[in-house]
């Protein structure tokens, strides 16, 4: 992924990646992209380390793919290189966020100069989104077919990792409730084939015997939907009883 940044105006102008560095004493609001991740830092009174008695310190740090350089902050050296970039958020905006590649507009960029600051830049959220590609759903056939393999060796948890995140917690499709059955099985499950019906939906075929000797040659509609960039498992819709 690679790393935009933008200063905004009124309206967002580009920066080219050959021009100067950034004047933050010009710039109120900035728009950047990367990777967004909480660790927890050692806060008051020493800043040294949680295990020692200092008060955990979550934050939201930024990291950029592409660091860039900058100017004009009294805190900072000027042609200082920026890699990461933290976030002060009291709106709740990025909870959610952490751990994906977003795009994030902030406002009053400055410098790092306490021991609250773990970044060497910080600026107040405006706005946030995933920047994400999508998914092509019409790959997902793939999805199916690793969900249904994962099967046939039992795996439950490998398999529920291929189904929404919404469904995967608990019920059928739960790593317990599939790892149970599937994972009992006398004749392990056989995926004879997928096929694709649909944008979104596709034809599984296969074969088991459970351990009361009752042997299922079935095949169920599966139905599939992006979420966070994937294609997963959204419902099974079982033919021919089994």
């Amino acid at each position: 992924m690679k790393t935009t940044l933008a200063f905004v105006f009124v309206t967002a102008l580009s920066w080219p990646a050959a021009a100067a560095c950034l004047d933050l004493s010009k710039q109120p609001a900035i728009s950047a992209s990367g990777e967004l991740i909480r660790p927890m830092f050692a806060g008051p009174p020493n800043f040294e380390d949680v295990r020692k008695g200092d008060a955990p310190e979550p934050s939201y740090i930024l990291a950029l793919d592409s660091p860039f350089c900058v100017t004009g902050d009294d805190f900072l050296e000027d042609g200082q290189t920026i890699d990461r970039i933290q976030l002060l958020d009291d709106k709740g905006i990025l909870l959610k966020l952490v751990g994906h590649p977003i795009e994030v507009t902030g406002n009053d960029p400055f410098g790092a100069h306490t021991g609250h600051h773990h970044a060497p830049l910080l600026m107040d959220v405006v706005s946030a989104s995933l920047n994400e590609v999508p998914a092509d759903a019409s790959l997902a056939q793939t999805t199916v077919e690793a969900f249904y393999l994962y099967l046939e060796t039992g795996d439950g948890a490998s398999a529920a990792m291929n189904v929404v995140p919404e469904k995967r917690g608990k019920g059928p499709f739960s790593a317990a409730a599939l790892t149970k059955f599937y994972g009992n099985l006398k004749r392990p499950l056989k995926l004879l084939g997928v096929t694709q019906s649909s944008e979104n939906r596709f034809r599984a075929k296969y074969t088991f015997e459970t351990q009361d000797g009752k042997v299922c040659n079935g095949s169920s509609i599966v139905t599939t939907k992006q979420a966070s960039g994937m294609n997963l498992v959204a419902s099974i819709k079982v033919e021919n009883g089994c």
